[in-house]
C-alpha cells in the first residue's frame, strides 16, 4: 500500500515499530489508537528549530532516538509510527499562521485515512487530531516531507 511503505525520511525500524505497539495496546478503535500515537509524539518529541538543517530534514528513525524535530520532522515520526501497524498516513505540505512571529510559514502535518471516511488531517505539531484549525493552507500531500 502506497501510504505505508517507508520513504528515505519517513523510515520505519523494530524501535519505531515497537513502540508503536506499545501506545496502541490492545486499542481497537482506529481514531483512539491514531490519537494516542500522535499524543505519544505531541508530548514526548520537543519541538527544536536545532534540528533544521539547509540539506534536508532528519529521518523519521533519528527524530525517535532524539525525542526532538520541527514541523517536517514530527508528522514524519508519527507517519512512521502509524505506517508500521499498516495504518495509510501521509505527509502534507503548506503553511500556517503561528504565534512565533505572528505570521504564516511553511509547516507540515499529517493524514491519516480512515475507511469509509477519507483522509483526515492530524497535525501532531499543534495537538490538533482528526481537525486542523482554519489558518493551515494545504498545497501538497506526498508520501514524502
Amino acid at each position: 500500500v502506497k501510504y505505508t511503505e517507508p520513504t528515505a525520511f519517513i523510515d520505519i525500524n523494530a524501535d519505531i515499530t515497537n513502540k508503536t505497539v506499545e501506545v496502541i495496546g490492545g486499542e481497537t478503535d482506529l481514531y483512539k489508537a491514531i490519537f494516542k500515537v500522535a499524543d505519544w509524539v505531541n508530548h514526548d518529541v520537543d519541538y527544536d528549530l536545532t534540528t533544521l538543517t539547509a540539506d534536508a530534514v532528519q529521518k523519521s528513525s533519528w527524530v525517535y532516538e532524539n525525542k526532538r524535530g520541527v514541523c517536517a520532522e514530527i508528522p514524519n515520526l508519527c507517519i512512521s509510527m502509524l505506517s508500521s501497524v499498516g495504518i495509510p498516513a501521509r505527509f502534507i505540505g503548506g503553511q500556517s499562521y503561528t504565534n512565533i512571529g505572528n505570521k504564516f510559514g511553511n509547516h507540515g502535518w499529517a493524514e491519516v485515512y480512515f475507511p469509509g471516511e477519507g483522509w483526515v488531517p492530524f497535525d501532531v505539531t499543534y495537538g490538533q487530531y482528526g481537525w486542523i484549525d482554519p489558518a493551515h493552507l494545504k498545497y501538497k500531500e506526498s508520501t514524502e516531507s
